[in-house]
């Protein structure tokens, strides 16, 4: 007896050893040889996801060791959103410490799926993060691919470096959208379909359907009939304070390459920046035998195969 309970004792004695040498190794510094590293905490990061990236990004050697010591710190839950320079030298608990105390000072800009330029420009400038003017010169030619997103930019960056990162995530999530594509068309058609498509409808259910509904419309030679170009045109035109005025009569007779109601075939060019959904259904567009679509005062979406069916529906929910 007296030999198991030395034995068990024994055990414990180097498991808890075992375990202090491990926890004491894996807090260390990585590298005994200086190299900075940014690293990004984006928002609503969990610490599960903040250890596995440090791990991942080869600053620190162990993701439960790092969760450890922040919770032996009281840091578990003070963790912060933003850039951080973090060095391989450090040990756990400065950059535990560090990622509290740094990059709270990085600009977080959103943006939201539909706008166009100015009214990304009008943002920027509005909560000064970028002058106006600066970003519709830069970014002019890059409708369409500004992607709407939350950025974490540091401020010690440029407004080239803001368009390259929304540029960037939009190649990103361009390429997830091809990979499930049905639709075999090019870059510049799918993003101005998925740039109506944003301004049109609302769910990805719908938009799928649109997208289905205007690729039939141009297979047929009609025109698109999109209110959402005829919106962009005038507001182009007229420059008002607030963007995406509703549609009038007059509208429809406007002279301007958007105005889908008078030309046939796709507008030239995007009218507004389109989320990833928008995208996915401009490449993943529901096949119908539908020509027409209305937004009822129900706020639902219904659709018709022909003209005679559609004036019943903007009789009914209109």
């Amino acid at each position: 007896m007296k030999k198991v309970i030395l034995f068990l004792l024994s055990f414990s004695i180097l498991t808890c050893l075992f375990v202090f040498v491990f926890y004491l190794v894996n807090s260390s510094p990585i590298s005994s040889t200086s190299q900075t590293k940014v690293f990004v905490i984006n928002k609503g990061d969990s610490l599960d996801i903040i250890a596995t990236r440090l791990q991942q990004n080869g600053l620190i050697k162990n993701g439960l060791v790092f969760k450890l010591n922040t919770y032996f710190l009281g840091l578990h839950d003070k963790l912060r959103a933003g850039s951080f320079n973090l060095d391989t030298s450090m040990d756990n608990q400065q950059i535990a410490r560090s990622l509290i105390t740094s990059g709270s000072h990085d600009m977080w800009i959103q943006i939201i799926e539909g706008w166009r330029n100015e009214e990304i420009a009008s943002y920027l400038e509005e909560n000064n993060f970028f002058d106006a003017k600066s970003f519709l010169y830069i970014a002019k030619g890059s409708q369409g691919y500004i992607f709407p997103d939350t950025y974490s930019i540091p401020q010690t960056k440029d407004i080239d470096f803001f368009i390259d990162k929304t540029k960037q995530n939009f190649d990103q999530k361009y390429s997830k959208a091809v990979d499930n594509a049905t639709k075999q068309i090019g870059q510049t058609e799918a993003i101005i379909v998925a740039s109506l498509v944003e301004r049109e409808a609302r769910t990805l259910e719908s938009k799928q359907m649109v997208a289905g509904i205007l690729y039939n419309r141009l297979e047929l030679g009609m025109p698109l009939q999109v209110d959402a170009s005829i919106q962009y045109a005038s507001d182009s035109q007229n420059s008002p304070q607030s963007f995406w005025q509703p549609v009038t009569k007059a509208n429809l007779s406007i002279d301007s390459p958007f105005n889908t109601y008078k030309n046939p075939g796709l507008p030239p060019a995007p009218i507004c920046n389109p989320g990833y959904d928008s995208i996915y259904a401009a490449l993943v567009p529901t096949e119908s035998d539908y020509i027409y679509y209305i937004t009822g005062n129900d706020n639902k979406m219904h659709f018709a195969t022909t003209l005679e069916e559609h004036n019943q529906n903007i009789s009914q929910y209109l």
